[in-house]
């Protein structure tokens, strides 16, 4: 019997010649096989195609926003660049129009104590900066330098309390009143007048007067900053808000002058004023 099935499974397919009746009864018992092997198979390569698509994708936006931070860090530290270039840039303009020799310098430290306005700058004495010399910006006045060594110096800011009589003495621009500007907290400052005036108006600037031999003529310090309480008649003392950004110095500029340049210039003003003088007194023919 097996050798019967064995023959007729040899024979031909009815209709068929080309196919053999084991042929055809393999292939329909296969055929359901084969195509869940097909589909399953399909499947599982489709999963495992799309989880490497979606962990590539994973990966990329990782990595695309690892560039996009480090733009972000690379744009502000452009911007931060060319901020401070700006600066120096209208730093040189001052001195080129003041006729000031000076030493760009960047503010790096600060007094961590709040009872003294001190900074540090990154130049010193290799740089040619001393003691003694007036820091300013395009603002106004900022300080000048109590301790210098070869690398770095620390500036004793107009703010500071120890920054009094001797340092600074003032005078408003209209009125050209002397006074002697103190230092006080919260980045302010006080002008005490040495005589009262009769009357000063609010946000009147007080720059330099040369006389304390320290910084030279006509530097910006602040303006007189009066409170909506005060009475119209100016008291012995004023409050002055520093022109300079005290709070957020960045960069400054260490003024190249010596204490005999700003002497010699006190001595030729006062022969000037006495010329002057001399000249008002003269007859009108002479004049």
């Amino acid at each position: 019997m097996a050798v019967h099935l064995i023959v007729v499974s040899l024979n031909r397919a009815p209709g068929q010649p080309d196919l053999w009746i084991l042929q055809a009864v393999l292939t329909t018992i296969t055929t359901p096989i084969q195509s869940v092997l097909a589909n399953g198979i399909a499947g599982i390569k489709k999963g495992w195609t799309t989880y490497f698509s979606m962990r590539d994708a994973r990966l990329e936006n990782d990595q695309l926003r690892v560039d996009r931070a480090h733009l972000e860090s690379q744009l502000i530290e452009l911007r931060e660049k060319v901020r401070l270039l700006e600066q120096v840039e209208e730093l040189r303009k001052w001195q080129t129009d003041n006729k000031y020799d000076g030493v760009q310098a960047r503010v790096v430290a600060r007094d961590a104590n709040k009872l003294f306005n001190t900074v540090v700058i990154d130049r010193g004495t290799s740089s040619g900066i001393a003691k003694d010399q007036p820091v300013v910006t395009a603002e106004g006045l900022v300080g000048r330098v109590i301790n210098a060594w070869p690398v770095s110096a620390q500036v004793l800011l107009i703010t500071d309390e120890r920054h009094g009589a001797g340092a600074v003495i003032g005078q408003t621009e209209e009125s050209r009143l002397l006074g002697v500007v103190r230092g006080q907290k919260d980045y302010f400052c006080e002008m005490r007048f040495i005589a009262p005036p009769e009357k000063i108006e609010n946000g009147e600037q007080v720059v330099t007067s040369g006389q304390d031999g320290i910084y030279p003529k006509g530097l910006l310090i602040g303006r007189v900053k009066k409170t909506g309480g005060e009475s119209v008649v100016a008291p012995q003392v004023v409050a002055v808000e520093p022109a300079a950004p005290l709070g957020k110095l960045e960069t400054v500029s260490v003024l190249s002058i010596q204490p005999d340049q700003i002497h010699r210039a006190i001595n030729l003003n006062k022969e000037e004023n006495k010329e002057e003088k001399k000249q008002d007194k003269a007859p009108d023919r002479k004049k």
